[in-house]
């Protein structure tokens, strides 16, 4: 009888990328696992918070998140916030990113100058493979605008070192973030486009055409009984062409359209408007 051969985990987790998980999208068996792990983390009550709750695909979503930052789907789940219908993470949650993936080394390092409304603050990281601590500029606490916390009134230093530590990051580690933002970034975004009220739209009106003088049509309408009685236009189409380029009284119209048919040689037409417009005709043919 054949033996069963051991499964290999070390293999397994060696072959496991949890830092690409567009290899899960596209493994059955991985993408099984991770839609029966989502719709277990959007059944929680108090380790999910109420924006994920009952939202498995929302779930999906954060844990690929995590996945990508090597982290827990539940620690960065719990860090989210909802903000004008877009998801924003804490700055707390950013700093961990920061450090934990491997743009940076040690811990991050504050600096503090001021008091009160003149509070001033920069942040800094030593950059993988530097020695040096490379350092934000001085941020004036008067030039936040967003301060919705409650630790900014009791802990300012510690919200303000956040805030640094995430512009730090947003600077000089950007794919460490991977394009996402926190939540007071979120808050001063415009919840959607600006629309401007133009008020009613101009209707414009076409130039008005001028009226056809009677000379030209008396001397014109023998041309235009050869055209219509030749059976090269009916009297109704020979009005319409008329009328793209002269209005027509209702006499001159009642006289244009009892022009009949005749079977015969048509003569010149004398109009230039005609000859053109039949030329034109005769081209598209």
């Amino acid at each position: 009888m054949s033996e069963i051969a051991p499964v290999n985990q070390t293999a397994i987790a060696a072959n496991t990328d949890l830092g690409n998980p567009s290899a899960f999208l596209f493994d059955s068996e991985r993408m099984t696992a991770l839609m029966e792990f989502s719709n277990l983390m959007s059944r929680g009550s108090v380790t999910v918070p109420k924006h994920l709750q009952g939202k498995p695909a929302d779930c999906m979503a954060i844990t690929l998140q995590a996945m990508r930052w090597r982290m827990d789907p539940y620690i960065v789940g719990s860090k989210t916030h909802l903000v004008n219908g877009n998801l924003g993470y804490e700055a707390q949650l950013v700093v961990a990113v920061l450090k934990n993936s491997g743009a940076v080394k040690g811990r991050p390092h504050y600096e503090f100058r001021g008091e009160g409304n003149n509070l001033e603050c920069r942040a800094g990281f030593i950059p993988a493979g530097e020695d040096a601590v490379l350092w934000t500029e001085w941020l004036s606490i008067s030039g936040i605008k967003v301060k919705n916390s409650p630790l900014w009134q009791t802990n300012p230093k510690q919200q303000f070192g956040y805030l640094q530590a995430r512009n730090w990051a947003r600077l000089y580690a950007p794919d460490a973030l991977l394009g996402v933002y926190t939540e007071d970034e979120l808050q001063v975004m415009p919840s959607q486009p600006s629309v401007r009220d133009m008020g009613q739209a101009e209707e414009v009106a076409r130039p008005a055409l001028p009226a056809y003088p009677q000379a030209d049509f008396d001397k014109n309408l023998p041309g235009w009984r050869n055209v219509v009685e030749s059976g090269r236009k009916s009297a109704p189409d020979l009005l319409a062409m008329l009328q793209t380029k002269a209005t027509f009284s209702a006499e001159q119209q009642e006289a244009i359209l009892a022009l009949g048919v005749i079977e015969q040689d048509a003569a010149e037409v004398d109009d230039p408007f005609v000859r053109d417009m039949e030329a034109a005709e005769g081209e598209q043919q």
